[in-house]
């Protein structure tokens, strides 16, 4: 999955008229529409072996993307693969592909990725002007997972992994072109330079006793009634999580699931001096987006990472604020909407190794190491300079961690820089409380009686643009500052780097046994 081992951090840095651009819409559906009724007259019934029920998967769901790009409505998060577009994964399904020893090992990953392709193609036919028919995304999801887990089907899996792991389904973030022609490979010297100051400003910020003025705390609704796991359960699920798994990852039930996501929810401090610095919840309005600040949500979002060769379970939680203000007549951070992601990385027991922490504009990123058993590496894989704050010194915090209680996170005002985490054992007053929801509900937020993504085809949200972007291009990553959906986060202005790089940690720590 990746073909570059860069990385690194952000610098801050009236009626029955129709238009020609809906007639043409309007014909693409139908020829679509059409297309799909000829598979599903041509090809049933499946057969049960050869590769017809591959080439009639790809023929479907290639019918479908077509439809989803005529209308701008791609989910650049979690895209299709190229050369499967039935399934769609992301940078660590990539990065298991290519490690496939097993049949069996197939199987899993395939539905997978076959049940990301579902979930996002239901997201992306509630926003279409005129959605497919469930018995239509049926047809696609049916033969999707025949491919996957037919026993009848190991040779079209053999030539469909083969398929996949030639054409990877989630490109980087980078463009080529404005970095030749910026000079990237001559202005490196300075990102690095700039990045480092921005880091002894960020050290200094965080080892301040009380670095903020008048506060409001943002913690999980007491509604939330989900026991949290006691260390023994917790190491008893993900041992059998891990065990059921041919490819060795945390495959959690559900129940499981749901308790560690609310145990694990942060508290949000945040200074607050006016309404830019409330937490809410994105709404959309026309072509307007705002963030409703009088109800706080927090969208989680689970994942995988890939640590001193383990396959180990993170817990992403997003928070939206209305904006970063302006500090001066022309500041070229300012701009609608902001966005922190409080990410926690959890070990074979279930125990918290390390937090980090990012804006969604792909700024920002902070590592804090919760555990003695993780250790910074002294020469790191990437060029592109960490800021790292070990933690495990201070014994309240690394026994907080260890135990799966939620932190305690500080943001200063306006720009909303995490300065300070602490564990949560003093209770503080519940100025306000937020709710949880996936993140996948950003998909399809509700907009006068049909829905909308928050994000753009390109997986920015519109309207959030930064002035810096006119002045980091050379970097090669699109519209620089502006706030942008999970699996699209460059993050490396030295080297090329996601946030959701399978073997990000894997640059810049190593597992102690």
């Amino acid at each position: 999955m990746l073909d570059s081992r860069e990385g690194g951090n952000g610098i801050r840095y009236p009626l029955f008229i129709f238009s020609i651009k809906q007639l043409f819409r309007f014909a693409a559906f139908t020829c679509c529409c059409l297309l799909l009724a000829a598979c599903a007259t041509t090809s049933q019934p499946l057969p049960e072996t050869g590769y017809a029920v591959l080439d009639a998967c790809s023929a479907r769901a290639a019918s479908f993307r077509q439809l989803v790009a005529s209308e701008g409505r791609r989910n650049a998060g979690v895209p299709a693969n190229p050369a499967a577009p039935f399934l769609h994964g992301t940078r660590h399904t990539d990065l298991l592909l290519t490690e496939l020893q097993s049949d069996a090992q197939a199987q899993e990953l395939l539905s997978y990725m076959a049940r990301l392709g579902a979930d996002i193609r239901r997201a992306e036919n509630n926003t279409l002007s005129v959605p497919l028919s469930d018995q239509q995304l049926e047809a696609i999801n049916r033969c999707s997972f025949q491919l996957a887990l037919d026993i009848e089907q190991v040779q079209s899996r053999s030539v469909l992994v083969t398929r996949l792991v030639a054409q990877p389904t989630v490109p980087e973030s980078y463009r080529s072109l404005p970095r030749i022609f910026g000079a990237h490979a001559l202005l490196r010297p300075i990102f690095s330079w700039r990045i480092d100051l921005l880091h002894a400003e960020e050290r200094e910020a965080f080892s301040q006793q009380n670095p903020l003025g008048q506060t409001r705390s943002y913690q999980l609704s007491s509604s939330s009634t989900l026991d949290p796991l006691s260390q023994f359960e917790s190491m008893t699920q993900f041992s059998a999580a891990y065990a059921r798994s041919p490819l060795a990852l945390p495959q959690l039930d559900q129940q499981t699931l749901a308790r560690l996501i609310q145990q694990h929810a942060p508290e949000i401090v945040i200074e607050t001096r006016g309404k830019q610095d409330l937490m809410g919840t994105p709404t959309l309005s026309g072509e307007e987006i705002k963030i409703d600040t009088d109800l706080a949500t927090a969208y989680f979002l689970p994942g995988i990472t890939r640590l001193s060769g383990r396959n180990l379970l993170q817990l992403n939680y997003v928070f939206w604020l209305p904006a970063r203000g302006p500090r001066s007549w022309i500041d070229l951070y300012a701009g609608a909407v902001d966005s922190l992601i409080w990410r926690v990385t959890l070990d074979e027991n279930g125990n918290v190794l390390l937090y980090d922490s990012i804006h969604s504009c792909g700024c920002y990123q902070k590592f804090y190491l919760a555990s003695n058993r993780i250790r910074p590496r002294a020469v790191p894989l990437s060029e592109e300079p960490a800021n790292v704050f070990d933690l495990t010194e201070l014994t309240e915090f690394t026994e907080s961690a260890s135990s799966g209680q939620a932190m305690r996170v500080y943001l200063t005002h306006n720009e909303h820089y995490v300065v300070g985490v602490e564990s949560r054992t003093n209770a503080s007053p519940e100025d306000v409380s937020y709710r949880l929801a996936p993140y996948q509900s950003l998909y399809n937020i509700e907009d006068a009686g049909s829905y909308r993504s928050l994000f753009g085809p390109d997986g920015i949200i519109p309207g959030t643009e930064r002035l810096e972007r006119f002045t980091l291009w050379p970097t090669g990553i699109n519209n620089v500052g502006a706030m942008r959906q999970w699996g699209t986060h460059a993050t490396g202005f030295v080297n090329r780097q996601h946030f959701d790089d399978a073997t990000l940690l894997d640059y810049y720590f190593q597992i102690q046994d």
